[in-house]
């Protein structure tokens, strides 16, 4: 019965959602932006055209977007072909209103996502969370242009709730949300695997089992999209990591790519072996250190999140969302004072930074993952000292 509320209150909340899209859209938010990749992509899929069909989706949409065609520019959409059956809906309204809605649930998305990491928690620092979670920099950066990372962070906060309270359910929907942006989720569902399979108890099992049955009944529903979508899909990527600004990673501000632009030719292709490297050597501090990361599942899990903003080449600044999980870890889990000055100046030095130097001070970002870093290390090594702590308890 309370599955049923559940889902009834989904339908009514999404429903007034809609009726704001429709008759209030927020013309402030550009449509030109991030948003018209999964925008295009969905006009096209609404009206059958296979989706990671360029050349088709461009001659669909050009002329309803009424901008000419010498500049017009179809945004790429690198993302598997059930991230857009998700979002279908959008393409059957107009852009403006189609990009509130969006804005909508992504804002949504983002407050269940506090709500997971935040279970437990007493409830004046609970609710503080959720502005302290809206107005983090990078997430508002994300929400303006409609990015596409809030799914990744519902999917790991779902996980990490999941895993704690042995919730099948939870896991195998957050693993499902995951995918929904590889390069990013790819890690965390790989530790996630390693996890389950080395619990060795029924839920573990049982989980495992259910999350291959997901992501086959995903690429089942791709189909649905695009019947060539495996191909189209592989081809995509190939092709977008051809164009300029990609190869070039000018915007990205990850440590290996800026690494190749200090040390050798500023590639992204160099970035992507020098990636490779900072994971066999975080993979070598793992195993010696095995026994400390593996003390739960929260702790796990949130390592492997941690280990993908070092060594993601392809990250921009709107990704760094992610640290929201992280600082939610270091705040529960806090042994003195000091814990949470380095949260606050963390949430606060991407303002300073990016407000004095503009896109200059997106390295403020790698600086406050250097230091999150260091206090989640030296944290979990203290807490090794208490095992009462909850969320270092290991999962039975």
């Amino acid at each position: 019965m309370k599955k049923i509320y559940v889902v009834l209150v989904g339908i009514f909340v999404f429903g007034f959602m809609a009726l704001i899209a429709i008759y209030f859209p927020a013309t402030a938010l550009p449509t030109n932006s991030d948003f018209s990749a999964i925008y295009n992509t969905d006009v096209a899929l609404v009206n059958r055209i296979p989706i990671y069909d360029l050349v088709a989706v461009r001659e669909f949409v050009q002329p309803l977007s009424k901008v000419p065609d010498e500049n017009f520019f179809l945004a790429r959409f690198p993302y598997p072909a059930w991230y857009a059956l998700s979002t279908f809906y959008l393409g059957l309204l107009p852009a403006s209103s189609a990009a509130t809605l969006w804005f909508e649930i992504n804002l949504l998305i983002l407050f269940l996502s506090v709500w997971f990491l935040t279970d437990g928690w007493n409830g004046r620092l609970r609710l503080i969370s959720f502005p302290f979670a809206l107005l983090f920099l990078p997430v508002l950066g994300a929400l303006s242009i409609g990015q596409y990372d809030f799914p990744v962070l519902l999917g790991t906060s779902l996980i990490l709730f999941g895993l704690k309270k042995e919730n099948i359910l939870s896991v195998v929907i957050g693993t499902m949300l995951i995918t929904f942006k590889p390069h990013i989720g790819g890690l965390i569902f790989i530790f996630l695997l390693i996890w389950l399979f080395f619990k060795q108890n029924e839920f573990g099992k049982r989980s495992i089992k259910y999350v291959f049955f997901s992501l086959f009944t995903l690429c089942l529903l791709g189909f649905l999209a695009d019947l060539n979508w495996i191909r189209g899909y592989l081809n995509m990527l190939l092709n977008y990591q051809n164009e300029g600004n990609v190869t070039s990673c000018s915007e990205c501000i990850s440590v290996p790519m800026l690494i190749s632009r200090w040390l050798f030719d500023g590639s992204l292709r160099t970035a992507i072996f020098i990636g490779l490297t900072l994971l066999i050597l975080f993979s070598i501090l793992y195993f010696f250190k095995r026994d400390l990361f593996l003390k739960s599942s929260t702790v796990f899990i949130t390592t492997a999140l941690i280990t993908t903003l070092w060594i993601s080449p392809y990250f921009y600044n709107y990704d760094f969302i992610l640290l929201l999980i992280p600082f939610a870890f270091l705040i529960e889990n806090r042994i003195n004072k000091f814990t949470g000055i380095v949260v606050i100046l963390c949430f606060l030095i991407p303002y300073f930074a990016i407000g004095m130097y503009g896109r200059a001070g997106n390295i403020s970002l790698i600086l406050i993952t250097l230091l999150i870093t260091i206090i989640f290390y030296s944290q979990i090594r203290a807490l090794t000292t208490r095992p009462q702590a909850h969320t270092m308890q290991t999962t039975k």
